[in-house]
């Protein structure tokens, strides 16, 4: 019995023994992480399951699974600049993990880095040109291109290859849907008969029949969808869309009510019917149901966050700060409550502060698309467009869905001429938002910067197709007849935006200027005057029609109706702008003052108000004051180039700290580098420090701008008799005096002529 249990001893000791060698091997280690990664992986766990490969790759660097299943989970986490970063590790390890290249150049291709993305396509193609994965994804990459044909065709090598996948039959149709409609549906219904309960197809065959008018049909195939997919979100969103397009808005809520009831007891899909209600405007159902959630669900920080969100789209700013900063007092660093932390100091005009938030933000959490964005506003608001594009493309990167980054990156664009990237932005919007006409608008604009004359053409009717409700395609379409000369055609479509939108401000705008093109100021005003009575409230009429009437020299009825402007809106700078200049204009500037102050009080944190109070002041001749409201514009906004150019130049005037005034000067030129006015005063203030040859430079260029201006030829005349150059000094002191002989530097002028000689 003793020999038995002997042997069984040595038997348990040896399992034992070599257990504890097994597991000090680095490679049972690193194995043991990748398994129990893949068990939580195949649970939908993937932030412990990306714990564990991570595990796996602290003990070995160049385990090549561990990397690839690592970017697979942060995919699952939509962590994408980690999966990125993951994909190209597991491909530089092992070169033949074709899965991993795939995966790589579908990265690519959504980053609209198409380059790289058809070199890895061509790359697997090489070893195996009958991979069918790389010959569809080739397709994509022809497609997103705007290769049409050409992408057809190689989505059709994919299906000879492999004929038995309905996925490459859906994304065959995707290409076809645009031109060959008819095709499309053909690919969809032979995708459903490969797979019957296949979902993706159903849905991209919803879209085919809701384009041509098949409503039931569309409905039929969400249902069925549904049907196949009960546990999905996905159809049940598809087929709110459908209701709520077709204008069957309670249909479409109680599909998202009945989701939430049978989806929401499995944690995120709770919130499904709020995200609803925000997606279709509705904001009151949206935060009383935001609001209920965050009672039911208090550790629930995205909820509670999505809650101030809406309170701030509400300009419930003061309810929202509160919730935030609650947040962040029991987490300082929340990076979604310091993403909206830098949301709210933009919205409160405090672009610089915002920025070093958000920069502090994005260190915790650089894949936040929505901090990129907001990083971008700021940057723009301060005229760093630079980064700011930088930060849009990287949140466009990191949320291709995220249309207030694409709809900024499609602004900038068409501000640049970037016809690339207003075209790559319009696409995303198209695909985002089909029944949108914002993105088919836009591809439009790019269309017509290369020339694509009859494109551009079917995608502004495409825009009116699409929401022949909304104003926005009738608007576009009457601007693009305008530039093409034909202001009748355009009339009409400007009228349709507003009997669509009587209070269709670009269409008005657009009806306006043809009037005025024309010289039929009484008609211009008479429509807007009809606008005013069908859209009492809509201050910005009373602002156009202010501006008009002060172009005609009716000073006193541009009064009254800025005047109307300010009390329907008091946060209308543009109206508080132009009744000042008309008050000015009628000879009182106390009055013109006293409306800059009305516009302090309304707008405290806006920095127009107190440049426009400060010019008013210098007019008066109050130098002190207007100095005081130059300084507080600048504290609103730092770089404001108007006022640091007027106070740089008031300061010289009165003998001020020169070196100051350099600075500001120079804040001025770095915003406003076209402004011959600009331009001058850093001269000037050059001139003072002594530094005459780069004064004289700049001078000159102020001139070359504005060749008549008597103060900019006393400038650079008293800079070149510095610079001893009399001959030039006396030429241009002597225009000085020709163009302005009363002027303030007059006997400046004179006086610097008689020392001449």
């Amino acid at each position: 019995m003793r020999a038995s249990r002997l042997v069984a001893f040595f038997s348990l000791s040896f399992i034992v023994m070599a257990f504890v060698g097994c597991s000090r091997d680095p490679n049972f280690k690193k194995q043991k992480y990748l398994e129990s990664g893949n068990r939580y992986f195949e649970k939908g766990k993937y932030r412990e399951a990306a714990i564990q490969f991570s595990n796996a790759i602290q003990v070995d660097p160049n385990f090549a699974n561990a990397h690839y299943k690592l970017a697979q989970s942060y995919v699952q986490m939509q962590a994408w600049p980690n999966a990125y970063r993951e994909l190209r590790r597991t491909v530089d390890l092992d070169p033949d993990n074709t899965k991993a290249q795939l995966d790589l150049g579908g990265f690519l291709l959504g980053a609209h880095s198409y380059d790289e993305a058809r070199a890895t396509i061509e790359k697997i193609l090489q070893k195996d040109p009958n991979n069918a994965d790389a010959h569809m994804l080739l397709a994509s990459l022809h497609g997103a291109q705007g290769e049409r044909d050409a992408a057809v065709q190689e989505a059709g090598k994919a299906i000879a290859l492999d004929s038995k996948r309905p996925q490459f039959y859906v994304q065959l149709a995707s290409l076809q849907s645009g031109s060959h409609i008819d095709a499309a549906e053909t690919s969809l219904k032979k995708a459903l008969e490969l797979d019957p309960k296949f979902a993706p197809a159903m849905e991209a065959l919803a879209v085919v029949y809701q384009n041509t008018g098949r409503g039931a049909d569309a409905e039929k195939q969400l249902k069925q969808a549904i049907e196949v997919q009960p546990q999905s979100l996905l159809p049940r969103q598809y087929l709110a869309r459908f209701y709520y397009t077709q204008n069957r808005k309670a249909n479409a809520e109680q599909v998202m009510i009945q989701a939430k009831k049978d989806l929401g007891d499995q944690g995120g899909p709770y919130r499904v019917l709020g995200d609803y209600y925000a997606s279709t405007g509705d904001l009151n159902k949206a935060t009383a149901e935001f609001a209920s959630l965050t009672r039911e669900h208090p550790k629930d920080l995205k909820v509670k966050e999505s809650y101030i969100e809406l309170l701030l789209s509400q300009n419930k700013r003061e309810e929202a700060t509160k919730l935030n900063n609650q947040i962040l007092k029991e987490n300082p660093k929340e990076t979604g409550a310091l993403f909206i932390r830098g949301r709210i100091l933009n919205m409160d005009v405090k672009y610089d502060d915002a920025a070093n938030t958000l920069q502090a933000a994005l260190k915790y959490a650089p894949e936040n698309a929505f901090g990129h964005y907001q990083l971008g506003f700021a940057l723009s608001r301060t005229g760093d467009l630079g980064r700011a594009e930088r930060e849009w493309r990287e949140a466009a990167k990191l949320a291709p869905e995220m249309n207030e980054a694409q709809l900024a990156l499609a602004q900038l664009a068409l501000t640049k001429g970037d016809h690339d990237l207003l075209r790559q932005t319009a696409e995303q919007l198209v695909k985002n938002l089909p029944s949108d006409p914002r993105g088919y608008i836009l591809r439009a604009n790019a269309e017509l910067f290369a020339n694509q004359t009859a494109a551009a053409e079917a995608d502004m009717k495409q825009s009116i197709t699409v929401a022949p409700q909304n104003s926005l395609g009738y608007s576009a379409m009457g601007g693009w007849l305008v530039g093409r000369g034909k202001l009748q055609e355009a009339q009409t479509y400007f009228e349709q935006a507003l009997d669509r939108d009587p209070n269709q401000l670009e269409a008005m705008n657009g009806l306006i200027g043809i009037f005025v093109r024309q010289k039929q100021s009484t008609k211009a005003i008479g429509r807007l005057q009809q606008g005013i009575a069908e859209s009492p409230n809509n201050d910005a009429y009373y602002t156009l029609l202010g501006g008009l009437q002060a172009t005609n020299k009716d000073l006193s009825g541009a009064e009254a109706s800025l005047e109307k402007a300010v009390a329907l809106n008091k946060n209308n700078l543009a109206a508080f702008a132009l009744l000042s200049n008309v008050e000015s204009n009628q000879g009182s500037t106390d009055k013109a003052l006293a409306t800059a102050y009305k516009s302090i009080e309304a707008n405290p944190k806006s920095v127009v108000p107190y440049f426009l109070a400060g010019m008013f002041e210098e007019h008066r001749g109050n130098w002190q004051n207007a100095e005081k409201f130059y300084q507080q514009a600048l504290q609103v906004e730092p770089n404001y180039a108007l006022a640091a150019n007027n106070l740089a130049y008031g300061m010289m005037q009165h003998g001020e700290n020169i070196d100051v005034a350099v600075s500001l000067a120079q804040i001025a030129r770095q915003k406003m580098p076209e402004s011959p006015d600009v331009a001058d005063t850093l001269a000037w203030a050059y001139y003072q420090k002594g530094v005459y040859r780069l004064a004289a430079d700049l001078a000159q260029e102020a001139l070359r701008k504005s060749p008549d201006n008597a103060l900019f030829h006393y400038h650079l005349g008293m800079i070149y008799w510095k610079d001893n150059n009399p001959a030039q000094a006396r030429a241009h002191l002597e225009r000085s005096l020709k163009l302005s002989p009363n002027s303030s530097e007059a006997d400046g002028a004179r006086s610097a002529l008689g020392q001449l000689g």
